[in-house]
């Protein structure tokens, strides 16, 4: 009896930037401390890698990091997070050259057996698990096509770029990181309705609505209508 060998599954990386200098903030806001459901604090920077760790313990991911600015603070920090245990680190020395060439540099050191890259910001800290999972979910359902996070017919990361793409990802250049790539393949995107992803930190009074617990979902919301 002839047995049909079971379907390989699809492998995809997470690829979180945080690379940057946080100039507008006027401090690096990977240190910048968040308050979980739990009611605790952590950093932006052990936030973010804690959540990549609970995709990767739901599916078959893998998560990695890129730094840049303060790197070997940013190590040692990373040293004290448990999820950070099989995390690995990518540490670009030209960070100044912008996020487009993190985003190259990230691409070019992801694993040759993956199938895809989610790539998403340090600083989009309303993310959940459950936003991540739904749009690497979407993508599973359709795996050619670019898979991005929408709200009221703008894009945002998280963006999920199929293998096929990587090549145009590593010759990017400038301050606007994968948006060309997006834009020259626009009939190849899907988006999925994510306001959460539109919520970040570059701007002293963004810290202090954080900081204030406003509720900026409401506050953006508003601003689009």
């Amino acid at each position: 009896m002839l047995v049909m060998p079971e379907q390989t599954q699809q492998k995809i990386a997470l690829l979180l930037m945080a690379a940057g200098s946080s100039s507008r903030l006027g401090q690096p806001k990977q240190w910048v401390k968040v308050i979980d459901a739990k009611n605790s604090s952590q950093s932006l920077l052990h936030r973010q890698v804690g959540l990549m760790n609970e995709v990767c313990n739901a599916i078959n991911a893998k998560a990695c990091c890129v730094l840049g600015f303060e790197s070997d603070a940013m190590i040692t920090h990373l040293a004290d997070c448990a999820s950070a245990q099989h995390l690995t680190i990518i540490d670009n020395a030209n960070w100044p050259q912008v996020l487009s060439h993190s985003i190259a540099t990230g691409v070019s050191l992801i694993s040759q057996d993956t199938d895809a890259v989610m790539i998403f910001l340090v600083d989009q800290w309303q993310l959940s698990l459950g936003n991540l999972t739904e749009l690497i979910t979407q993508w599973q359902k359709e795996p050619e096509c670019i898979h991005i996070a929408g709200f009221n017919n703008d894009f945002s990361p998280p963006v999920i770029f199929p293998r096929h793409f990587f090549k145009e990802l590593m010759l990017l250049q400038g301050d606007e990181g994968a948006k060309q790539v997006i834009k020259d393949n626009i009939k190849q995107v899907k988006s999925l309705d994510m306001p959460a992803a539109f919520v970040d930190l570059d701007t002293p009074e963004q810290l202090n609505d954080m900081k204030n617990n406003t509720n900026l979902l409401v506050k953006l919301r508003n601003r689009a209508c």
